[in-house]
């Protein structure tokens, strides 16, 4: 009796919070899409979190009443498959795609209401580990792609990145990995611990997803036929590019992408990021950054020691002074803070 005590308890927590960050995210007038699809999943998982009242009330904690809840639990993947392809495929979720994606989890539900058996809910959780674990695979495939196109497209992650994603699909391994564990141990202090995880794990996407801006791909450029296309007789803005980046000093604008490089050289996207890749052999995000702590920032710390990092970091073309130490390590191998002769007040900013 104490341990569903507990566990409402947490119940209503976790409702509070999903109900309280709804109304936030789709209260906002300015709002991004991936932020609209996180609210409408904040919405969802309230409504969710409330039905578990139902098991919690007495004499309603049964093995029917749980496998019932099972089946409507595992519904929830479909949010959260939403999220996850909207972030590593920006554009992805639409009515059609989420109706379409729905229909194996309505075919279940439709089968267990004909058939309400726990051999049902069984075969159910046996689908969803499958489901699960494929929509990983794709998205962490869709990860490393999303991440080369931001690469090699723009100079500065800030707002872009989504690095972060490995972190989220951990948590969400233990997440469902404490669901199957509560589904078949059926203990109610462990449905506790599930809703501590879900909140854990729903903060950490509302961390990260209400910083993302809109970084969708372009409709791809027409490549440019190229026999040789690591001569550099097969790009006729060779040696060009690089007065105009380097002299006209344009590496220090920190909203500077691809796109933007490309007009100026009268080529299309495609063609320079095939130069930077296969003549240059690096990134144009990797480029741009080197300059920047080559040509910026070094000179910069060594004339001037005193200056705050997160000063020296502006003033090279960079919004933040995580980007500018990630930047740095990698040209330098070692941290702004640690390079000789930075004083203990430049050190203050990292």
């Amino acid at each position: 009796m104490q341990a569903l005590s507990i566990t409402t308890f947490f119940n209503g927590i976790s409702t509070a919070y999903f109900a309280f960050n709804a109304v936030l995210l789709l209260r906002r007038k300015q709002r991004s899409r991936l932020q609209t699809i996180l609210g409408v999943a904040f919405a969802y998982w309230a409504v969710m979190t409330v039905k578990d009242l139902v098991s919690l009330m007495p004499g309603a904690y049964t093995d029917t009443m749980l496998d019932a809840i099972v089946m409507l639990d595992g519904y929830s993947l479909v949010p959260i498959t939403a999220i996850l392809f909207e972030v590593t495929m920006p554009g992805w979720a639409s009515a059609k795609r989420l109706g379409l994606l729905s229909l194996p989890f309505a075919a279940f539900l439709a089968i267990y209401a004909i058939a309400p058996t726990h051999r049902v809910a069984i075969v159910y959780m046996a689908f969803l580990a499958v489901f699960g674990g494929t929509v990983v695979r794709i998205c962490y495939a869709r990860l490393e792609a999303y991440t080369s196109f931001l690469h090699n497209n723009f100079s500065d992650l800030d707002g872009i990145d989504i690095s972060w994603l490995k972190k989220i699909y951990f948590v969400m391994y233990l997440y469902m990995l404490l669901w199957v564990i509560i589904s078949l141990v059926r203990e109610p202090v462990l449905d506790s611990l599930y809703y501590l995880l879900s909140v854990a794990l729903w903060q950490s996407m509302l961390h990260y997803c209400s910083k993302m801006k809109d970084a969708r791909p372009c409709p791809t450029d027409d490549e440019a036929c190229c026999a040789t296309p690591a001569d550099t007789r097969c790009y006729p803005f060779a040696g060009q590019m690089e007065d105009i980046v380097e002299e006209d000093a344009i590496y220090l604008d920190p909203s500077l992408t691809l796109d933007t490089l490309a007009r100026r050289l009268g080529t299309n996207r495609t063609y320079l990021s095939n130069y930077f890749n296969n003549v240059k052999g690096v990134t144009f995000y990797d480029y741009i950054n080197a300059l920047r702590i080559e040509k910026k920032s070094i000179p910069m710390m060594n004339e001037h020691p005193e200056y705050a990092l997160e000063y020296v970091a502006r003033e090279s073309g960079f919004n933040s002074i995580s980007t500018f130490r990630r930047a740095f390590r990698k040209h330098t191998g070692t941290t702004p803070g640690q390079y000789p002769g930075v004083t203990a007040e430049a050190k203050a900013a990292e």
